[in-house]
């Protein structure tokens, strides 16, 4: 509403440019004001709302490219399968885990909670797809656009990164780490960089949402889930309380 008053009273400022020769004429009975003041408004209002419509597309495909960059860099980092040797998906740490000596868990339900983890993966994965689908549907008709549409695929993203970041990436890190961690030691140095890619991406969803926040629009949250588990941290703290506290 803010930016269609702006917008409205740019026009009236626009079209008392021609003020003085309108007076002249409304003065010598060239033009009557009845006539001529319904004219000016309308023509204020038409153009108050031709900008402001202009303003709101311009801004929508700008959102909307910003959010096709966030949801890209999500699927390279969590979709994107490397090769054999450098696939850093947290997905990946399931097949390398080694349950047999653990104490915490059998082998045989550890296959059955990565079954159920892969699960919903692959269809957090179907929902990427067609994430990425709609962000781009709506970047080409974004001259149709309406606001609704565009609050409804940034909550999506919202809802779909907390999604993954509970049942996927947390949900990895919480069964692996009840399995044998020196099994995975060669893949702690993956595990640290897919934490700072994810961390930065997070950081920049986040200042993005706020801004959005800021200019008014309605999202359900200026800050997605962060990833905060860490089973090689959890078990290196644990071995140095035992080392302390050993006489």
């Amino acid at each position: 509403m803010k930016g269609f008053i702006a917008s409205f009273v740019k026009g009236q400022v626009l079209l008392l440019a021609p003020q003085p020769a309108l007076i002249l004429l409304i003065l010598f009975n060239r033009i009557s004001l009845y006539y001529s003041a319904p004219v000016i408004i309308s023509l204020a209002v038409l153009w108050g709302w031709f900008d402001y419509s202009g303003k709101a597309q311009r801004r929508g495909a700008s959102v909307l490219r910003k959010l096709e960059r966030l949801v890209d860099d999500f699927g390279r980092l969590n979709f994107q399968e490397g090769g054999s040797s450098n696939d850093e998906r947290i997905i990946s740490l399931l097949d390398k885990a080694n349950f047999g000596s653990s104490t915490r868990t059998t082998p045989q339900l550890a296959m059955a909670n990565t079954e159920k983890i892969k699960e919903v993966y692959f269809t957090l994965e179907l929902w990427y797809h067609s994430m990425r689908q709609k962000v781009r549907l709506l970047l080409r008709k974004a001259g149709s656009m309406i606001e609704y549409d565009l609050l409804e695929v940034v909550n999506e993203f919202i809802e779909f990164y907390g999604e993954f970041v509970e049942k996927v990436a947390e949900g990895t890190l919480r069964l692996v780490g009840k399995g044998d961690l020196s099994s995975l030691e060669g893949e702690r140095e993956a595990f640290s960089t897919f934490k700072t890619q994810l961390a930065e991406l997070r950081g920049r969803a986040n200042a993005f949402l706020q801004s959005l926040h800021d200019d008014g629009l309605p999202v359900s949250e200026t800050k997605v889930r962060a990833l905060e588990l860490d089973p090689w941290f959890k078990t290196g703290t644990e071995a140095s309380a035992i080392s302390e506290s050993s006489p």
